[in-house]
């Protein structure tokens, strides 16, 4: 069993990048990826704790994009160079974007009856990538909300009075620097997408495929048994890769779990090879 979507303290997860390898061994994981937010801060203390520790570990990070047309996608890139100064150019630029974000937020809180101040969340985020769940986790604290389902439901998720988009980058953007990075670009967790339905997906996989998509992530946590089987499907036809993940955050969704998720993910061994030979391409 491997796990090759988990967030470190480094963007918004609660645990550290070497506890992070613990997890993973005592799940009994035997590769593992750091794929945080916008970041590869957390790389160089995630692969030393996993030099000795007798697991495949892999940088990673996760990026996000958005089209014209408001396509919106996530980005996994696997086996990234964890020293590319392009790629922490890249990360730059988009955590300047995402902060911006922050401010707005937090601008707008107040006329919504929960206002928080910028030490506050600074507070919930030791790693410096601040998120929504930092911002939720500071709501939590003061006392507005009972736990962070309560937060995105009603105020920080998309379509709620809280939520603000913010700026991202393009698809083609997102893959490029992956490559140039050294890694595989895979798309993450495709069917979390609202209302997508199997043509939508298709034609997507068409349009990333031309833009140098390497893979799909076919295993996660909330895809159905029968969007998995899609997932495979479609990237057998036109020869993508697959990989699988918990998207694991640590404390912020205590019941899912590094490699098992919610108990019943079991992403395969066999792809690993597949990707770390695509992944020799770019290095």
């Amino acid at each position: 069993m491997i796990d090759l979507h988990c967030h470190s303290t480094a963007s918004d997860g609660s645990a550290t990048p070497r506890e992070i390898i613990d997890l993973a061994i005592q799940e009994k994981v035997t590769a593992i990826a750091l794929t945080d937010h916008d970041t590869i801060a957390g790389l160089q203390e995630f692969q030393d704790a996993g030099g000795n520790a007798g697991i495949t570990v892999i940088p990673g990070i996760e990026l996000s994009a958005r089209e014209e047309n408001h396509d919106e996608f996530h980005f996994v890139g696997l086996f990234i160079d964890a020293h590319s100064e392009p790629l922490q150019a890249f990360c730059h630029h988009i955590r300047t974007l995402r902060q911006e974000r922050n401010y707005k937020i937090l601008e707008h809180l107040p006329s919504l009856n929960c206002p928080l101040t910028l030490s506050e969340v600074e507070a919930e985020c030791p790693g410096g990538v601040i998120g929504r769940p930092h911002i939720a986790a500071a709501l939590i604290r003061r006392g507005y909300f009972r736990d962070s389902k309560q937060v995105f439901k009603t105020l920080l998720g998309r379509g709620c009075p809280g939520y603000i988009a913010r700026q991202v980058p393009t698809a083609a953007e997102c893959i490029n620097a992956i490559h140039q990075a050294g890694g595989v670009a895979i798309w993450a967790h495709p069917f979390t997408r609202s209302n997508l339905t199997n043509r939508h997906f298709r034609t997507l996989v068409t349009t990333l495929k031309n833009l140098g998509l390497d893979g799909i992530e076919a295993y996660y946590p909330i895809h159905t048994r029968e969007q998995t089987r899609e997932v495979c499907k479609i990237a057998a036809e036109d020869s993508l890769l697959l990989s699988g993940g918990s998207d694991f955050h640590g404390l912020h969704f205590p019941s899912l779990k590094i490699g098992v998720a919610y108990g019943k993910l079991n992403v395969p061994d066999r792809l690993l090879p597949l990707l770390q030979e695509r992944a020799r391409r770019y290095s």
